[in-house]
């Protein structure tokens, strides 16, 4: 596995906020890490991307142990739930930063800027772009880092239909290209399909993970259940 988590936990003090983790994510796979807002999707990500350090338990990247790596040698592009960018600077000049530190990345900058449509919005600063503008400048600055790993996390927010579409073509060809994909998301239709396996969390637990059709038969759950349903079913279960 690229990237792999065994037995993470991560506290604020008294207050346990992941227990025990354990998932995993292959290159050419797209994981879903789904729940309700404060289940602990966001935390996870920052423990995986340097941001937090577990408490306990150990994450690796391609069978390395994450704390060896420093945060600058880590092959993961990752796109937060919350736009971050410099006011001052236009889209077109956020691109071509971004650009010059991965020389080694040989995508084309314009290629870019036609697949998102982004050409009208190029001389824009952030302020004057939409929710949506936005999400789409943070996408092409990820396809501009060099990475093995999207991470995006709840990347749905605030986009429209027609975005939204765009998007999951996106991370549909992340997948074809070979890298690993994990989004976490509270809007469990708009991944269900979309993702091969799901880690399902709940109140800093996994309630279950693996491919939807394995988590139904496991919990012996109505096999024509939408991800909801199920969803749903577990945290029933377990109340």
């Amino acid at each position: 596995m690229y990237l792999e988590l065994r037995n993470v936990s991560f506290s604020y003090g008294q207050n346990m906020i992941l227990r025990d983790i354990n998932f995993g994510i292959n290159r050419g796979e797209i994981t879903g890490l789904i729940g309700a807002n404060g289940a602990g999707k966001t935390t996870t990500i920052y423990n995986i991307v340097k941001r937090l350090k577990p408490n306990h338990g150990k994450i690796f990247i391609d069978g390395k142990d994450l704390i060896s790596i420093p945060r600058s040698g880590l092959e993961i592009s990752y796109i937060p739930d919350e736009p971050v960018y410099y006011e001052e600077l236009t889209l077109i000049e956020h691109l071509n930063f971004v650009q010059a530190l991965y020389p080694e990345n040989k995508i084309d900058i314009n290629e870019i800027i036609r697949r998102l449509n982004l050409e009208e919005h190029l001389y824009k600063i952030p302020s004057m772009l939409s929710k949506g503008t936005l999400q789409k400048m943070l996408i092409a600055i990820s396809m501009l880092r060099t990475h093995k790993l999207l991470i995006a996390d709840e990347p749905f927010n605030g986009l429209d239909p027609q975005q939204i579409n765009e998007f999951k073509s996106f991370l549909l060809e992340e997948k074809a290209q070979g890298k690993g994909v994990l989004i976490s998301t509270h809007l469990l239709d708009l991944v269900e399909g979309l993702c091969d396996k799901y880690v399902m969390l709940d109140s800093g637990t996994i309630l279950a993970y693996g491919t939807k059709s394995d988590i139904i038969r496991k919990f012996d759950l109505n096999p024509n259940s939408t991800l909801e349903k199920v969803y749903l079913s577990l945290i029933k279960e377990r109340m």
